[in-house]
């Protein structure tokens, strides 16, 4: 029998345990996933909570409710990687020992910087975020008591999770006053530290179409250094970056690997991401250890998206293995962005490690599939390994 450890029950670690599960009988292999909390969370609908078009009750669900019988849930928190023992060290059990081990422990918020930040969305009062449950609350009540004055939307610096999910947040900001009859008392700026307002083209150039048509203010190369929220506030380390003044500041905070992967040698990079083969989903220095989904240092979006083709690759390469045959399948780094541009309204920008899929198309078609339809895809389908 051979023995799979997965790190991690969020969408990565749920995705791949259940499609291997369905490959292989309990006696062939175990697999086991080792998770510190006992709720999921469904982080793309953050975004959603925000203008009141979803409802935090729909996005939690009990992790042991997730897993196909047969898969052993220990919850727990694994603390050190051996990854020359085959070995999993948690706070609890002790140490475990695998064949394979899956690292699928997602990505984590770091507060530390820029300066102010931590404290700012502290005292919650002119700085928010939406990239948890709790900040996605709070800044949905400080938008219902807005009335005017100037909306930015920031993130520190890439990789993050959802790319698109600062500059969805400005189009429906902008959105939501024109809808309550303030628009003329706003303004709307969205910084960004790259170089143009997304990665790709030809979503690039219809965002920034968008921008320029409603009126939101574009600024790149803008990597925030200290959030002043006393006097409202946000400067860059851009050398010749103007400060950027707001009333209410949406801003993303860096995204690293978790403490796990800093703690066990070899491990991951220096900002805690596992190193892998971007299309072979396998560690570089250890053939049995593999990535999946935003523990990894891929070059593309972290997202469930990208998340659902990465566990069916991964489990094909992993049937291959155990039962003695050479991977064949690969991962291109395939990922969606559902970007709901305005009410009614929202653009799907697919591509891959390579080039762009979908054309920069905002329809009503697209709003429907993000609103009322991915969400239950996503608990019914997507994590059962069934799409």
């Amino acid at each position: 029998m051979k023995s799979v450890v997965i790190l991690g029950g969020g969408s990565a670690g749920v995705m791949f345990s259940n499609r291997l599960r369905k490959e292989f009988s309990e006696d062939a292999v175990k697999i086991t996933v080792i998770e510190k909390s006992d709720t999921h969370i469904y982080q793309p609908a953050f975004t959603l909570v925000v203008f009141d078009l979803d409802k935090p009750e729909n996005l939690t669900r009990p992790v042991k409710d997730l897993f196909f019988e047969g898969i052993n849930l220990i919850t727990d928190e694994a603390t050190k990687i051996d990854p020359k023992n085959n070995k999993v060290t948690t706070a609890k059990h002790g140490e475990i020992s695998y064949d394979y081990l899956v690292i699928a422990t997602g990505a984590r918020l770091v507060y530390d910087e820029p300066q102010g930040m931590k404290e700012g969305l502290a005292r919650g009062e002119n700085v928010f975020m939406f990239y948890c449950l709790d900040g996605a609350i709070r800044l949905r009540e400080a938008l219902k008591k807005f009335d005017g004055g100037t909306i930015v939307s920031s993130f520190c610096e890439m990789p993050i999770k959802c790319p698109a999910a600062p500059a969805k947040f400005i189009m429906l900001a902008e959105d939501t006053m024109r809808r309550r009859g303030i628009r003329d008392k706003c303004r709307f700026v969205f910084t960004t530290p790259m170089p143009d307002v997304f990665s790709r083209q030809p979503y690039a150039a219809k965002l920034n179409s968008i921008f320029k048509e409603r009126g939101i203010e574009a600024i790149p190369n803008f990597t925030p250094s200290e959030v002043d929220y006393n006097k409202g506030v946000i400067k860059s380390f851009t050398e010749g970056q103007k400060p950027v003044e707001f009333d209410l500041l949406c801003i993303t905070p860096p995204h690293e690997g978790q403490t796990l992967i800093e703690n066990s040698e070899g491990v991951g990079n220096a900002a805690g991401w596992v190193t892998c083969d971007k299309n072979l989903m396998v560690h570089t220095a250890f053939d049995n250890v593999y990535g999946i989904g935003d523990a990894t240092d891929f070059p593309t979006s972290k997202t469930a998206s990208g998340v659902r083709k990465q566990a069916k690759v991964l489990t094909e390469r992993m049937k291959s293995l155990i039962t003695g045959e050479k991977p064949t399948a690969t991962y291109d780094g395939e990922v969606i962005c559902p970007m709901p541009t305005r009410y009614m309204k929202a653009l799907f920008a697919e591509f891959n490690y390579t080039e762009s899929i979908s054309p920069a198309i905002e329809s009503y078609f697209n709003w429907v599939l993000k609103v009322y339809m991915l969400r239950p895809l996503y608990w019914n389908l997507m994590l059962k390994g069934l799409m």
